[in-house]
């Protein structure tokens, strides 16, 4: 490119080239979260004994720790919510209940339908006194940032935060495409709120695009994974607060007690995995590749953005082929039609390899889950594509519990239930035009 376009080649390089926030925001946020590692006494003497959890991903348990800090937590307690009426509800209660603070962190923010019952709860906690705070990504959020909600809800005292601000001035000293695809609700560093599910209302967010309703999965989960969580969004916000400098004192700004409630006596052993151009590497890729290529028995994905390259690829393929079990769930019809054909373009190669495809036939089928044999799920915020494991920040538990997994089958049957299973045969015979879109795209996975 810098060859054949030696003036544009260097601007579109300084636009779209590296992939990461640049040195200084990496050093902030290992310091940052670092301090309220500490200060919650997430690190150390609260990891879990990780003795049940099989050899290859103990290891790789430990690898996590090394790199992020967040070692393996066994005092939790979770509930699976599929509906988005009561993961709307439920959240609003929550909020409700808050008596110290509240912390939003979500990629988009959709001022319509039910979310406003939400806003006003946070407009209603903030006057009673509670420190709220809303951090929601500049380009997912415009329909948030154009309403009229930010200005009322700063009156009230709320403080509302553009995250990876994007303009043309600093496309030049940063890439302009990087998102904050992370979904948080944390309430009183007490409950926290996590998985795939914007601030929107399903029943209005997107209809124009004829794909149906979102769905989604979220975890609403109390116990030691929520101080962890925590420390991720206070760095968050403090990098993206207009103006902050992020020295010791305005560590110590952010709350760092919380009302004392015992500990969850449940067991569940779950791993914080923050990823994306802030960190030093792409640990969720290559935990996901590793976990794939150790599989025994079986992996499932559920996914609505599926663009892998070559090694997520070769591992799918070669699961496949020694027998394991590989089933890949997606929508059969996606918001973005350059994502579309992006992600049919591995289809016939994934079939010919044993790779069961099953496309999501009842709306947009928005869960991010990753299931390996009976006892390791990745869940949360992160798609199969180059984008989530590199552009975006984003936001993985990992969790080692046979029972999760269980109970995540369950829900993830019902998709399967409600979709078509593709055959090599008759995708083999689909149009040669739109076989040529398909691999035209794929060259653009990286953006999709």
């Amino acid at each position: 490119m810098l060859i054949a376009m030696p003036i544009a080649g260097p601007v579109l390089y300084l636009l779209f080239g590296a992939h990461t926030l640049g040195e200084r925001r990496l050093k902030l946020g290992r310091r940052i979260r670092a301090f309220y590692q500490d200060a919650y006494a997430v690190a150390g003497d609260n990891g879990a004994d990780t003795g049940s959890i099989a050899a290859p991903f103990a290891a790789l348990a430990g690898s996590i720790t090394r790199e992020c800090g967040f070692p393996v937590l066994a005092r939790n307690r979770y509930q699976i919510l599929t509906d988005a009426g009561e993961i709307l509800t439920r959240i609003r209660q929550d909020i409700d209940a808050a008596l110290n603070d509240c912390c939003l962190e979500f990629y988009i923010i959709d001022p319509a339908g039910r979310v406003e019952a939400v806003l006003e709860a946070v407009l209603d906690a903030a006057e009673r006194g509670v420190a709220c705070k809303i951090l929601a990504d500049d380009f997912g959020g415009k329909a948030f940032f154009r309403s009229p909600w930010p200005a009322r809800l700063r009156a009230a005292g709320v403080s509302v935060v553009r995250s990876l601000p994007v303009s043309a001035i600093k496309s030049f000293s940063r890439r302009s495409d990087l998102r904050n695809h992370r979904k948080l609700l944390i309430c009183d560093r007490s409950v926290v709120y996590m998985g795939s599910f914007n601030l929107v209302d399903p029943h209005l967010f997107k209809a124009g695009r004829h794909v149906g309703e979102w769905i989604d999965m979220v975890m609403r989960i109390e116990g030691q994974i929520v101080d962890a969580l925590a420390c991720v969004f206070n760095a968050d916000y403090l990098l993206d607060e207009p103006g902050a400098r992020v020295g010791d004192a305005a560590l110590r700004a952010l709350p760092l007690e919380k009302p004392k409630s015992p500990l969850p006596s449940d067991k569940v052993l779950m791993q914080l995995l923050p990823s994306g151009p802030e960190m030093a590497s792409a640990t969720i890729y290559e935990f996901i590749v590793a976990a794939i290529f150790n599989a025994l028995r079986r992996v499932r994905i559920v996914t609505p953005y599926f663009i892998p390259d070559q090694a997520v690829l070769l591992a799918l393929k070669s699961a496949a082929r020694r027998g394991v079990d590989v089933q890949i769930i997606v929508p059969e019809k996606l918001d973005s039609r350059l994502g579309q054909f992006a992600s049919q373009s591995s289809y016939e190669e994934l079939l010919a390899a044993g790779v069961a495809i099953i496309r999501f036939t009842d709306g947009l089928l928005h869960t991010k889950a990753v299931l390996i044999d009976d006892d390791i799920t990745i869940f949360g915020t992160v798609n199969m594509d180059l984008r989530s494991f590199y552009l975006n920040l984003e936001l993985s538990l990992i969790i080692y519990e046979a029972r999760v997994t269980a109970e995540l089958d369950t829900v993830i049957d019902t998709y399967a239930a409600r979709g078509i299973a593709l055959s090599q045969a008759s995708w083999g015979t689909r149009p040669a035009s739109q076989r040529f879109l398909e691999n035209l795209l794929r060259l653009a996975g990286p953006l999709l």
